[in-house]
């Protein structure tokens, strides 16, 4: 399984399998057929498989009285307690990256945000990837799986995994679990690199704001 390395020095699988609103028989399967393929790596954010955080009239909730500062500080305790090894933030933008590295004692050692071909970025901190690919029907992308005989998909996650991205695909299709972990094998070349670089639309899929009515993305 190939790695990259935190600011901890700990090791964190570039790929993992992101399990979205699956629960119960559907997700047990899921994680079998997974580890047997080779995944060790799972996203399990509680806010994919719960709507509590909505009200009776699918409006977020938001307790404004827990800080970010306090929620961090809290996760720390949890470190320092041996209870997990590494902790991380979602979606923060660099104002409160910059905050949070102020004011931890712990950093964080992912940021786990969208990126994809049509929403390119860049940073100088591990980003772990997450959002719709929405870029599979380009024609560009189309030439370059063609070239390499990959599927789209497989060309899009191994363009992440040569950024140094931690890519996050999900699909509960056996096929598509093996296709999605076989990114290994080849290598894009930098000008296929460069040529993807190209199709950066600056297209952000995910946009809470026009359903909730406030930017939790960064």
């Amino acid at each position: 399984m190939a790695t990259i390395k935190l600011n901890n020095g700990l090791e964190m699988p570039i790929i993992g399998l992101g399990v979205w609103r699956m629960e119960g028989k559907s997700i047990k399967d899921l994680l079998f057929n997974a580890i047997n393929i080779g995944y060790r790596h799972f996203d399990c954010a509680g806010v994919g498989t719960t709507s509590s955080a909505l009200d009776e009239d699918g409006v977020l909730e938001i307790d404004t009285t827990i800080s970010l500062e306090s929620t961090w500080h809290a996760m720390e305790d949890l470190v320092s307690m041996g209870l997990v090894r590494s902790i991380g933030i979602s979606n923060y933008d660099i104002f409160l990256t910059r905050d949070c590295l102020a004011y931890s004692k712990v950093k964080p050692a992912v940021n786990q945000i969208e990126t994809h071909p049509y929403f390119q970025r860049g940073a100088a901190a591990n980003i772990e990837w997450f959002g719709s690919v929405s870029c599979l029907d380009d024609p560009v992308l189309k030439g370059v799986a063609e070239k390499y005989k990959k599927t789209v998909a497989q060309i899009v996650l191994r363009w992440g995994i040569q950024r140094s991205t931690v890519v996050i695909p999900k699909s509960s299709l056996l096929r598509r679990l093996q296709e999605n972990f076989d990114v290994f094998g080849f290598e894009l070349t930098k000008g296929d690199m460069e040529l993807i670089k190209g199709v950066d639309r600056k297209l952000r899929t995910n946009q809470p704001a026009k359903f909730w009515g406030i930017d939790l993305y960064a």
